[in-house]
């Protein structure tokens, strides 16, 4: 069981690798729109397989297979770059990360937040290097809520100065990139 979770997330980290390198050539060629990029067999199996490391929701990954048509399946074939971003916020343990997890996802602040236990961080705090166990957050969400997101998130989390990094999403599976966008109601929206 280990060997096969470290194999998927070496799968992870090689396609989030070889995805970075995609948005940064995207950006270098000042296009604002991505062209959606070919499935490959490695991203399909690592989301439908019943043992990924990574959960994704159900009806997120029978998009991404095409078994369910809707509104996300229907949607152009682009995606608008920096539209959703990928927030990332650790916890000091996994129990408080799911309390924190599930208010965001209450409060429609975010579509889907992954929850991936005991990560090891290294840090200077006050003068002196620590090491802690944490719990680590992936938070998906349309870009114009991560100032909100982030509010939330200070004023709910037990650490004083909280780690609330976002990066903007380039590319990726346009039905899940839909799926965000239609599930996260737009500032201001009264959804």
């Amino acid at each position: 069981m280990q060997n096969l979770v470290c194999g998927k997330f070496l799968t992870f980290r090689w396609l989030f690798a070889s995805n970075l390198c995609i948005a940064i050539a995207s950006a270098s060629a000042s296009t604002s729109t991505v062209a959606r990029p070919s499935t490959s067999k490695i991203s399909s199996r690592l989301c439908q397989s019943n043992q990924h490391f990574f959960d994704i929701p159900r009806s997120a990954a029978k998009m991404s297979s095409g078994k369910e048509a809707g509104a996300a399946g229907a949607a152009a074939e682009s995606y608008q770059a920096d539209t959703n971003s990928v927030v990332f916020v650790t916890t000091p343990d996994r129990e408080t990360g799911k309390k924190l997890a599930s208010s965001i996802i209450e409060r429609r602040l975010a579509a889907c937040v992954n929850i991936v236990p005991e990560i090891e961080s290294i840090y200077l705090w006050e003068g002196k290097v620590n090491q802690d166990s944490e719990t680590l957050l992936m938070i998906k969400t349309r870009t114009e809520r991560v100032d909100e997101l982030s509010k939330f998130v200070r004023e709910n989390h037990p650490y004083s100065v909280a780690e609330v990094i976002s990066l903007p999403i380039q590319n990726g599976n346009l039905p899940y990139l839909n799926w965000i966008t239609q599930t996260v109601p737009g500032r201001g929206s009264k959804d």
